[in-house]
């Protein structure tokens, strides 16, 4: 189909008489004399002719090629095999009564001997005499348990603790750092101190305030070697006691 707004169509014949009809009025004009007024000068015609394309034909979009593939009939299932034949049980044979056993003939009772005769019993033994009585233990008293011990004399210990206090003391060394500072204290150390005078176990009870002058004082009572042994009623056990290291700085 032609749409309304395509352009007038032109054959061969049209044109040729067209472009021949131009030809003729141009000659005619070259050819007649000239007027009063100046000639124009020749205008160029440029004809331009629209040629339209060629009509489309007319065709329709066939519709689209459905393949349907041909339908697949599943086979039917067999038929389910035929039940198998149950074997009925076959009827037992009624048992025979069994025969009746003959009565046996009963024995004659034998004879019963005759009872033999009862001992005569014997006669009563004679009546046990008693014992005769243990003689008497004599009690014998235990004698009184001895006194305890008398308690230990803690002067004893108090003593015993001022002698540490010396050993330690006259071997005691002022820590550089502590005397440059001037830091100045007492140190209380708990000592655990075995029966033969080893040392067992060294403590800070009570700081000095200072970490120098608590770190020197243990290492002094490490390094005192063996210690004095305990007192006497104080040398049952391991002992704790509890010895002070003071640190002082001389004036002057």
């Amino acid at each position: 189909m032609s749409s309304p707004f395509e352009p007038p169509r032109f054959n061969r014949r049209t044109l040729l008489a067209l472009l021949i009809s131009v030809l003729v009025h141009g000659t005619l004009f070259a050819v007649l004399p000239r007027w009063s007024a100046p000639p124009k000068p020749p205008e160029r015609v440029i004809a331009a002719f629209m040629i339209a394309p060629p009509p489309l034909p007319d065709f329709e979009v066939p519709p689209p090629v459905v393949d349907v593939p041909p339908p697949v009939f599943e086979p039917p299932p067999p038929p389910p095999p035929p039940p198998e034949p149950v074997a009925q049980p076959k009827p037992r044979p009624t048992p025979k009564p069994a025969p009746k056993p003959k009565p046996r003939p009963k024995p004659e009772p034998k004879p019963r001997p005759a009872p033999p005769p009862r001992p005569e019993p014997p006669p009563p033994a004679p009546e046990p005499r008693p014992a005769p009585p243990p003689p008497p233990v004599p009690v014998v008293e235990a004698p009184p348990p001895p006194p305890p011990p008398p308690p230990p004399d803690p002067r004893l210990l108090e003593r015993y603790g001022d002698a540490l206090s010396k050993r330690f003391a006259s071997a005691q060394t002022y820590p550089r750092l502590a005397a440059m500072r001037g830091w100045e204290g007492e140190v209380l150390l708990r000592l655990t101190i075995a029966r033969t005078g080893g040392l067992r176990s060294v403590r800070v009870l009570r700081s000095s305030g200072h970490e120098v002058l608590d770190k020197h004082a243990v290492a002094l009572v490490e390094g005192s070697g063996q210690l004095p042994k305990p007192p006497k009623g104080f040398d049952d056990e391991d002992l704790e006691i509890t010895v002070p290291v003071r640190y002082r700085l001389r004036a002057g």
